[in-house]
């Protein structure tokens, strides 16, 4: 496997990790605190964890060189992108940074023509 193609693995496993772990932690205060809509808080967790779990698979098969992780790999920073732009906008300058950063990282690594040349 090529270098740049196992950087991008590692890189969306650690968002998917993170987000399982964020996802957990908010699960937990939306049990253990009073949200103001215990439902919603809940589900949003179980949805970021699912989200999560999934870029842990994507992760994982970027490192199999399985040709189909590309697309959810290639989709899922498309979708970070407005995110983190979303974050500076409102001036959340320290989680802006990472978003993006892993975004950007993650889209040049695959864009590496050895990292393509890994799914032909």
């Amino acid at each position: 496997m090529s270098t740049p193609l196992r950087r991008a693995a590692l890189l969306v496993g650690l968002e998917g990790g993170v987000l399982v772990l964020l996802g957990a932690g908010y699960g937990v205060a939306g049990v253990v605190a009073e949200p103001f809509d215990r439902l919603a808080t809940i589900l949003e967790a179980l949805l970021t964890v699912v989200v999560g779990a999934g870029l842990l698979l994507v992760a994982r098969a970027l490192a199999a060189a399985r040709r189909w992780a590309m697309a959810p790999a290639v989709l899922a920073q498309l979708l970070a992108l407005p995110v983190g732009v979303g974050l500076v906008q409102g001036e959340v300058w320290y989680a802006a940074a990472p978003v993006l950063l892993l975004a950007i990282a993650v889209l040049a690594h695959l864009a590496a023509p050895s990292a393509r040349a890994a799914f032909e």
